[in-house]
């Protein structure tokens, strides 16, 4: 006999809601719940696979322990604790705290739990935030760099659902979820066919821009050039808002004059674009009742990418599209702290301290966390606080890290690797010590954790409308199994280390802007707590009870909730900054170098610029056999106008080249990519000590790029887009 349970797909952010078919104990099938309110069954490839991911013959489902001979032995999980913590505890003796760091990556998104008990686990050693690297500082750490800098509305922007105009900069929402968590390629659709006039700046026509009004495709890594003539255009012809900004902004006149060289056609002879596209998008969204212009990875892996972010929150705030008093929350709270929520700023802030400088590149101390581009060499660069042992809990550096090469050099020189990982991914591969994690429908779930991402910079989350779900776990772990939660891990080694782990709940806000602290809870030592009490604790203060939520087993629409905005409180001073020093000064060196991005020449014509597949969440599910069916590998995708140029076909193995690096990929035909450009999909590839496997396990782009050439000033992000590289044959 078979049953159906509901439960929550956490594979991403998006939080989508699935009916989990059971037989004898195991899930066997996966689709979207049909009887939820908003998603309307939805689901992607990547959720459905859920259960051959969970059963795959490559799951680890035992500790694993590296032998001298390199092969690994299945230990049981009390002795992995122990051994673990007594090589951790030798190591803090002989170099310090200093010497041990922690790493976190999107694999623990089966758990929002999981990163944040890493980050107390470094805090209760006393070395945070400077040995907790995260991922956030190689991907889209602009996002809450550049809010700091400009100020954040603290009632949202306007909603994507009624919005008259939409600007996508380089995010791909329909594939990446960027912003969407409900069944985005339906909801992309539904606004266009509601009027909205959506334009989207991404050097391929992607599924987003297949609705899109107007689809502009400047050169990679020129984003921050487009943005600064949109803001020409719209002050240059007075399409701001003047009532807005005078009440809520300063800097008009500053930007006005740092904008005014980025006329049309300056944009479009350094971008490679239509002088008339820029004046187009700009008086199409200038002159739109509503809307907003959001960027993402796309936008934030070449340099810039923090320009870029505040040149769009600029855009945003000159034409005043933010929530105002008496409309409708954009971003309503239900597992989110109960507090007014009101149409004014929290003033912007410095986000760095100079009086903390990292080992590596003197990078200052800043709100989101260590620098992880600076990882390796934290690594692998002797003296004191050189990082010697390393846990990487759902993460795999060996792939992600810039530089292949430099990561593998440094992966190899530590002394104690711990990966928390489902598979012998290439970074457990590396690894003294592998420690099995939980999967996805083995833990309970909530969307706690998708409400809470819209503080980390606009469109990088959320609930438009006051809906929240609970799900307890839908199985167990295989019999016989030997698995524990990545927070579970910390906890233990944390007692093993007579260390005590006090964890943040309901964490709203971020750097300064906090619209309520978070609530500390000790985790006791005499116990360790459940899962279910640890989910109590990230909800603590909701607005609704997670009690409450929990008893709306398909999720609720909480429509009784009063989302109107207040207005801005009477000693409210603050004011959001449209022409902060550090921006403009970077916007003035973007100027003068005429984008100040890596360009093509006679040896290394294309641009590699990154995307998204819908089979995979970065190296998450290369090893599930129901989403490799079709390919294992990343193609290098080209315009059809390359293959004539490099004599090359479709389906042959290339060999693609940097000034930096060299890998092989497998190049295929993209007739709606930029001529000039080739786009592949990072986190694939072999090990550096491994044989290449263009047609299996697919190229490593990061070995492409040199992550000490050009980096951020600020949080170290090396440039990992828009990198010069050719193409040849075999």
């Amino acid at each position: 006999m078979s049953e159906t349970r509901i439960g929550i797909c956490k594979v991403c952010w998006a939080c989508c809601p699935v009916e989990v078919t059971i037989e004898e104990g195991r899930a066997i099938k996966v689709v979207g719940d049909r009887q939820s309110p908003i998603y309307g069954g939805y689901t992607c490839p990547k959720g459905r696979a859920m259960p051959e991911g969970h059963y795959a013959e490559s799951r680890i489902l035992h500790p694993q322990k590296r032998m001298p001979d390199g092969s690994y032995q299945s230990i049981p999980m009390e002795q992995a604790i122990d051994e673990i913590a007594a090589r951790l505890q030798a190591i803090s003796d002989e170099h310090g705290v200093d010497a041990i760091a922690v790493y976190p990556g999107n694999g623990n998104l089966s758990n929002p739990i999981n990163p944040v008990i890493g980050a107390m686990f470094i805090m209760a050693l006393g070395t945070f935030p400077h040995r907790f690297f995260s991922v956030q500082t190689i991907d889209q750490a602009g996002k809450v760099i550049a809010q700091a800098l400009h100020g954040r509305w603290m009632a949202g922007p306007n909603a994507f659902a009624d919005a008259d105009s939409w600007i996508m900069v380089g995010t791909n929402p329909v594939i990446s979820k960027q912003g969407m968590s409900v069944n985005p390629g339906q909801t992309v659709k539904q606004a266009v066919k509601n009027g909205m006039k959506l334009i989207v700046i991404d050097p391929r026509e992607t599924e987003s821009a297949a609705h899109a009004f107007l689809h502009i495709r400047p050169q990679p890594g020129q984003d921050s050039t487009l943005l600064a003539g949109l803001l020409h255009v719209i002050l240059t012809e007075g399409l701001y808002d003047r009532d807005f900004v005078e009440t809520n902004a300063v800097g008009i006149d500053a930007l006005k004059v740092a904008v005014a060289p980025f006329t049309p056609d300056h944009v479009a002879d350094v971008a490679g674009v239509s002088a008339a596209d820029i004046v187009l998008a700009a008086r199409t969204f200038a002159e739109a009742k509503s809307g907003c212009v959001v960027t993402a990875t796309g936008a934030h892996f070449p340099l810039h990418g923090t320009l870029a972010e505040y040149l769009a929150l600029c855009l945003n705030s000159v034409c005043g599209r933010w929530v105002r008093a008496g409309e409708q929350h954009s971003q309503p709270h239900v597992l989110l702290p109960d507090v007014p929520i009101r149409a004014q700023p929290y003033a912007p802030y410095t986000p760095w301290d100079y009086s903390e400088t990292s080992r590596i590149n003197g990078l200052p101390k800043t709100v989101v966390g260590a620098p992880t581009g600076t990882l390796p060499d934290e690594i692998l660069t002797p003296g004191k606080g050189q990082v010697r042992a390393l846990i990487c809990s759902g993460s795999n550096p060996a792939v992600s890290l810039p530089d292949q090469n430099r990561a593998g050099r440094a992966l190899g020189a530590l002394d104690l690797l711990v990966a928390i990982d489902v598979e012998m991914s290439n970074t457990a591969r590396m690894a003294d010590y592998v420690i099995p994690d939980r999967m996805s429908l083995e833990t309970p779930g909530c969307t706690q954790f998708t409400e809470s991402m819209k503080y980390y910079g606009i469109w990088t989350g959320g609930f438009e409308q006051p809906y929240a779900m609970y799900a307890p776990a839908t199985v167990e772990p295989p019999a016989g199994s030997d698995t524990i939660e990545s927070w579970q891990f910390f906890y233990e080694l944390a007692k093993k280390l007579g260390k005590q782990i006090t964890y943040f709940g309901n964490a709203a806000g971020t750097g300064e802007h906090w619209d309520k602290f978070p609530v500390p809870f000790a985790l006791p030592l005499d116990r360790r707590p459940s899962t279910e009490e640890m989910f109590e604790a990230m909800c603590a203060g909701s607005r609704v009870p997670l009690e409450e939520v929990r008893r709306h087993q398909h999720g609720k629409l909480f429509t009784e909730l009063d989302l109107t905005v207040l207005p801005r409180g009477e000693d409210c001073e603050a004011m959001l900054q449209l022409a902060d020093p550090t921006m403009m000064a970077e916007l003035g060196v973007v100027l003068v170098k005429r984008g100040d991005t890596a360009q093509p020449s006679a040896e290394f014509p294309l641009l590699l610029t990154p995307r998204r597949s819908n089979e995979m969440m970065n190296s998450i599910g290369r090893n599930n056999p129901k989403l490799t069916v079709k390919r294992r590998h990343n193609p290098a995708f080209v315009n059809p106008a390359e293959l004539q140029r490099f004599g090359v076909t479709s389906g042959e193995v290339v060999r693609i080249r940097s000034v930096h690096g060299v890998i092989d990929g497998v190049v295929e035909v993209d007739s709606r990519l930029r001529p000039g450009v080739l786009s592949m999909s990072h986190c694939f590839g072999t090990n550096p000590d491994e044989a290449d496997d263009a047609l299996g396990e697919g190229g490593c782009t990061s070995r492409l790029m040199d992550a000490q050439a050009a980096f951020d000033p600020i949080f170290g992000q090396p440039r990992m887009g828009a990198i010069p590289v050719t193409i040849e044959r075999v």
